[in-house]
């Protein structure tokens, strides 16, 4: 099968002319520098609310393709869209390596965070709406201003404005990703530290701005792809993830009978009570880490201070960017 030539824009061509794309070529058939970066941005061209496609390694079958595997053999595949990735891009594909493509993936979403979402933020999240950066009763504090990372309050908006250029900064950091091409063992451990304070904008979000947010999750869906990015390679604990699951629906929707967070791992009690359907005796004694791109479970133990996972402390923050916002629980009791 001959490859699919990359459609490049021209001087003076529409846009229509160009997006969306019909059909994704072999990522070995892509001759740039930015080869995954390139691919990354075929697949969201192709079908922007495909998250397992443009979340999953390249050479890894995604739950779609299982279900077309077990579809009868007298199917006929003209009744798809008509949109496509080449059956050679998730068969038989050279292995690409965990760590780059966990690092294009952070960088694409924190371009995508510009719009729609942040864009739809600007029109009502402002300084007298949400004078503070909060999701429920936790307050999210500011690393970027002062020397020495100290941490001070700002309001939602300069926060989430802040946190996405802190990203984008580090990422372009050839201090921390001296290359594209090949990540070094101690750059691994900004992904968790990157995609939990990416997180915090979606909870601000959700839980202030709903509106804004299923129109952006419905346009973009965004958050439904970094909750399977984070989830694919175990990138932030599941008590950080405060909007569940299933309040984001296929169109993008949530539900109204949401509560606001309670980030039950820096409670005085954290095994109260829990987002995930493990029972509390196993959930205190692993949590999930990443070593390498790869989710696995360490015992407390064994977990070091430099670690990607931050091992469960009772009656402490999980991060030293969260405080406990007292007038929202004095708020709660009165």
């Amino acid at each position: 099968m001959a490859a699919v030539a990359v459609q490049r824009p021209y001087r003076g061509s529409r846009v229509s002319t160009f997006y969306p794309v019909k059909s994704v070529p072999p990522l070995s058939s892509l001759e740039s520098a930015f080869q995954l970066q390139e691919y990354i941005s075929l697949l969201i061209r192709l079908d922007v609310h495909d998250v397992d496609t443009i979340v999953s390694l390249p050479g890894k079958t995604t739950h779609k393709d299982k279900d077309k595997d077990t579809d009868e053999p007298g199917q006929d595949a003209s009744e798809s869209d008509g949109k496509k990735v080449e059956d050679g891009e998730r068969k038989g594909e050279p292995s690409v390596d965990r760590a780059c493509w966990i690092y294009e993936q952070l960088r694409r979403l924190a371009l995508d965070l510009s719009h729609p979402l942040i864009t739809a933020l600007q029109q009502e999240c402002t300084r007298s709406s949400c004078p503070q950066m909060q999701a429920g009763e936790w307050l999210y504090l500011c690393v970027a201003h002062g020397n020495d990372e100290a941490m001070e309050q700002c309001c939602a908006i300069d926060y989430i404005v802040h946190t996405v250029d802190s990203a984008t900064a580090l990422l372009n950091s050839p201090r921390a990703f001296p290359s594209r091409l090949s990540i070094p063992q101690t750059s691994h451990r900004h992904f968790s530290s990157l995609a939990r304070r990416l997180s915090r904008i979606f909870s601000h979000a959700y839980f202030h701005h709903r509106e804004a947010f299923q129109q952006a999750e419905a346009e973009s869906s965004l958050y439904a792809r970094f909750l399977k990015l984070t989830s694919l390679f175990g990138l932030v604990p599941a008590e950080f993830l405060v909007i569940p699951e299933s309040a984001i629906q296929a169109d993008g929707r949530g539900r109204e009978d949401v509560e606001p967070p309670r980030l039950l791992a820096a409670a005085i009690h954290p095994n109260s009570n829990s987002f995930s359907d493990k029972p509390v005796e196993e959930q205190t004694h692993s949590i999930p880490a990443v070593d390498s791109g790869a989710q696995v479970y360490l015992q407390m133990e064994d977990i070091s201070s430099t670690g990607t996972a931050s091992p469960r402390r009772v009656g402490r923050s999980r991060t030293d960017t969260m405080i406990l916002n007292e007038a929202h629980c004095i708020a709660e009791e009165l």
